[in-house]
């Protein structure tokens, strides 16, 4: 019988948090990862972190608090959200940040190129190449310095015991369990259980989130919330490139990008949050769009790590003109001239008109980058009851928690899923160490 204090499973954002956290604490932890080289949830994202109040936002003169985040979701996720768990992400995460520049040395600073909906202050931050790859790629290494923590691919978590978790490779004894599994965006059964309008969506997250975590949880008597909430990804390529969905980002409306479908119409205010969005774009004709945008738009964006990888993937054009703008994507020009001759009628927060030629543009549809339901957690992750009671030695954190999003789609903002994974993270890694 294997035996350590800490068995995280999964090494995702959160895992890798939770094992870091617990490691500094002097615990010894196993952490364990399905398959380290399939695409996750992490890999695949921006790589961007909500955070307020921190050193790196008072350096650029952006004044934030934790109050202001909280305001901010509660905003667009309405009174849906668990306010013990709004103040232990909203407050948690600056600390994060700080303990991954500070203590995993990872190189932060505050994302500047745009400002992005749902934020009343610029408070994305990032690793240089602002690639959730390059992110992951930095936790690794933080996590193969740490003489604590033992790592160990090629491990499935099969089910929880009374003391540790059985696994493809035995049991494994420990003190504590934090489950960072992910949530089940990768789950067609469970995505339309749960969250139907999302049910037609390419999901674009990591290959193995399957909700299994939730399932374990749940079966103790884990209070689920939330589980009708996602993320929507509505800039990702409807096509496979060299076996890679491209993915845009969601800055390029902020930058002035407009949809238009394949009537040469746009459809929708395009700065709306970006996972309402992704149901209006999937209601157009073929559930497909094409998404615009100018020179100045393009340089900013590139700013972004799965932006210029799409842009490396050939999946961004260049038009010189609305015909070829036109002829490039199959769209009918005398509507796309009228399309961007007119005024905006849409409700748009800022509409300074139409991109000016050369046109940038790619065609983009809707798709599912995360659920954010998920069982319910105190300050210190611990997972619940519903009668409030805490399951003994179990903590949870990513998408195996409940998210800060609210209800639906509606609630998601940029950067609250990683704010999430990281302030739950360093929270159950530090009470699961005592």
């Amino acid at each position: 019988m294997q035996s350590f204090d800490v068995v995280v499973a999964g090494a995702g954002a959160a895992g890798m948090m939770a094992a870091l956290v617990a490691a500094e604490a002097g615990a010894r932890i196993v952490l364990l990862e399905r398959d380290a080289a399939a695409p996750s949830t992490l890999s695949v994202s921006g790589g961007l972190v909500s955070a307020a109040g921190t050193r790196w936002q008072q350096a650029a003169g952006e004044t934030d608090s934790p109050e202001n985040f909280a305001a901010d979701v509660r905003a667009k996720s309405g009174a849906a959200v668990d306010a013990v768990l709004l103040q232990a992400v909203t407050h948690g995460a600056a600390e994060a940040v700080d303990f991954l520049a500070d203590v995993a040395g990872l190189p932060i600073h505050l994302h500047t190129a745009s400002r992005w909906p749902g934020h009343s202050a610029m408070r994305l931050h990032a690793t240089p190449a602002e690639s959730g790859a390059e992110l992951q790629a930095l936790l690794r290494q933080a996590v193969a310095r740490n003489p604590r923590i033992t790592f160990r691919d090629g491990v499935v978590v099969r089910t929880l015991r009374p003391q540790g978790v059985a696994t493809s490779a035995g049991a494994i004894d420990a003190g504590a369990v934090v489950l960072a599994t992910g949530g089940f965006g990768g789950a067609p059964g469970l995505v339309a259980r749960y969250c139907p309008k999302a049910a037609q969506a390419v999901h674009v997250g990591g290959t193995h989130a399957d909700g299994a975590g939730i399932g374990w949880a749940a079966a103790l008597g884990a209070e689920l919330l939330c589980m009708d909430s996602y993320q929507g990804q509505p800039h990702v390529s409807p096509h496979l490139v060299e076996g890679v969905r491209p993915r845009f980002g969601a800055s390029l409306p902020a930058l002035g990008a407009v949809l238009v479908n394949r009537l040469g119409q746009r459809f929708v205010a395009e700065d709306m949050g970006p996972s309402e969005l992704t149901a209006h774009l999937l209601a157009q004709p073929g559930g497909v769009a094409v998404e615009v945008w100018a020179e100045a738009a393009q340089q900013a964006a590139l700013a972004g790590g799965p932006f210029r990888r799409a842009v490396e993937l050939g999946a961004v054009a260049r038009c010189a003109d609305l015909a070829e703008l036109a002829a490039r994507f199959g769209l009918p020009e005398a509507a796309l001239a009228e399309t961007f001759a007119a005024p905006d009628r849409f409700g748009r927060r800022s509409w300074d008109g139409p991109p000016q030629p050369p046109y940038y543009a790619a065609e983009v549809t809707g798709a599912l980058a995360h659920t954010q339901g998920g069982v319910r957690v105190d300050a210190d992750a611990r997972v619940l009851r519903a009668d409030g009671s805490a399951i003994a030695n179990l903590f949870a954190a990513g998408g195996v928690a409940c998210g800060i999003s609210g209800r639906g789609a509606a609630g998601y903002v940029p950067g609250n899923g990683l704010a999430q994974s990281f302030a739950l993270g360093l929270r159950a890694g530090r009470a699961a160490a005592r």
